[in-house]
C-alpha cells in the first residue's frame, strides 16, 4: 500500500514540475503511473479471486450470485478508473460516455437476477 502511495506522490510531483514546460509529458506520466497502480491492483485481486474460489465450494448452487456480484464490482471499478483518467486528462465528454456505458453494463449484467425474480413470482402465482 505504501508503494502505491509513494508512486502516486512521485508521479504527482513529476507532473507538477513538468506541466509548465511540457504539458503533453505530464499527461503521459499520469497515464503511466495509473497503469502501474492498475497492475498493482490486479495483483491484489488475484488473491481475492483465490479466496472467492474457496467460497464457491461453500455456496454450492448460489455461487452464481457471487460471480455476478464480482462481475458488477469489476465493471464499476474499471469504468470509474477509466472515467477518472479521461476526466483528469480533460476529456470530460468521454468520461461521461464511459460512465453511461458502465451503468448500462451493470443493468445488463443484472438481468439474470431480474429473470429469477420474475420466475419466482410466477411460481407463487401459479
Amino acid at each position: 500500500m505504501i508503494q502505491v502511495c509513494v508512486l502516486a506522490m512521485a508521479g504527482l510531483f513529476a507532473v507538477l514540475i513538468i506541466r509548465k514546460d511540457k504539458p503533453e509529458f505530464a499527461t503521459l506520466i499520469i497515464l503511466l503511473v495509473s497503469f502501474f497502480i492498475a497492475i498493482r491492483v490486479l495483483g491484489i485481486l488475484e488473491h481475492v479471486m483465490a479466496e472467492v474460489e474457496g467460497w464457491k465450494a461453500l455456496l454450492g448452487e448460489n455461487a452464481v450470485y457471487m460471480t455476478l456480484l464480482l462481475k458488477l464490482i469489476g465493471i464499476t471499478y474499471i469504468c470509474d478508473f477509466a472515467a477518472n483518467l479521461c476526466k483528469d486528462s480533460g476529456y470530460s465528454v468521454l468520461s461521461s460516455h464511459i460512465e453511461i456505458f458502465g451503468k448500462v453494463a451493470i443493468m445488463v449484467a443484472g438481468f439474470p437476477v431480474i429473470r429469477m425474480m420474475i420466475d419466482m413470482i410466477e411460481g407463487m402465482m401459479g
